[in-house]
């Protein structure tokens, strides 16, 4: 114990202005992970995505009130009710088809944003996607 007091304060300075040094970069980082607007500058079209496919999804769970029905109806022909019937048919297929594009593209974009802010979490998703995949082939519904 040859050390003097005053080497031992001056490194327990030390050791507290490194601990400072470390909290401050920590906080940083944990800000920029919990920061909504970080990512939405990163990935603006992504989050425009998203947003719009989310919008989609909501109005198509809380169901239909007759909107579109109705716009489908003042543009198709009058004259005959199986015409019309196969138009809207083929709007709301053609709707349901750029919705299931839209959350599949949102859910991509999302997992690999996940995949970078969550250490492990790409690994895990493609053991499940594995695991899921392998179960289909061999016939068992089972998750």
């Amino acid at each position: 114990m040859g050390e003097t007091t005053n080497q031992i304060e001056h490194h327990i300075e030390n050791k507290r202005a490194d601990l400072r040094s470390n909290l401050q970069e920590l906080e940083s980082k944990v800000h920029s992970v919990t920061d909504w607007r970080h990512y939405f500058r990163q990935y603006t079209g992504t989050m425009v995505a998203a947003a719009f496919g989310g919008g989609v999804l909501l109005s198509a769970m809380l169901g239909k009130d007759g909107r579109a029905g109705a716009a489908a109806a003042a543009s198709a022909p009058r004259s005959d009710g199986r015409a019309h019937g196969s138009q809207k048919h083929e709007i709301l297929e053609t709707f349901d088809t750029i919705k299931t594009a839209l959350v599949g593209v949102a859910a991509t974009k999302f997992k690999g944003m996940l995949g970078e802010v969550v250490p492990g979490f790409s690994e895990h998703v493609a053991k499940t996607e594995a695991k899921k995949a392998s179960s289909m082939s061999s016939g068992s519904l089972q998750p």
